[in-house]
């Protein structure tokens, strides 16, 4: 009866760990981040950018996101481990959103994406310079932000 708990929380620990690093890519040696970044590629397709499935697909790592980047950090002792890749995912996912998919519109977007992410300015750099779980996925939300808007205005500027 004791061993249950324990063999549940456990479980429950893979499962949040398995999430928060992009089931397991987060736990690359290199770039785990632009790996995580790539994981949004099939749910972006999958989804279409935009309407129901996207707006679904986008909710559901952002509920997710939380907890499982709580647990990886408790279980890491860091305060961003690098193994969580699902604040990449939900930036990306945000980066696209109301953009049609298109392989040259993906690599535009997961090149900014990146780009900003690595080079976090104004409201990112602030929510990077925070502790706790909801920092560590806020600052790639704004990068998702920079990434679109950013996307968008050269579309404007070269239409």
């Amino acid at each position: 009866m004791v061993i249950m708990p324990q063999v549940n929380r456990f479980a429950g620990r893979l499962v949040w760990r398995g999430v928060a690093s992009g089931l397991g890519v987060g736990y690359a040696p290199l770039a785990p981040g632009t790996l995580g970044t790539l994981l949004a590629l099939p749910l972006w397709y999958g989804g279409g950018g935009e309407g129901v499935i996207h707006f679904g697909l986008l909710a559901a790592v952002l509920v997710l996101s939380l907890p499982a980047t709580r647990v990886e950090m408790q279980v890491t002792g860091r305060n961003d481990p690098p193994s969580v890749v699902i604040d990449e995912i939900a930036g990306m996912l945000l980066a696209v959103t109301g953009i049609p998919w298109g392989w040259q519109s993906g690599v535009s977007l997961f090149l900014l994406f990146r780009l900003f992410d690595i080079v976090k300015f104004g409201p990112a750099a602030w929510m990077d310079s925070r502790e706790g779980a909801i920092y560590v996925i806020a600052d790639d939300l704004v990068a998702g932000v920079y990434a679109n808007l950013a996307y968008r205005g050269f579309l404007w500027l070269t239409g």
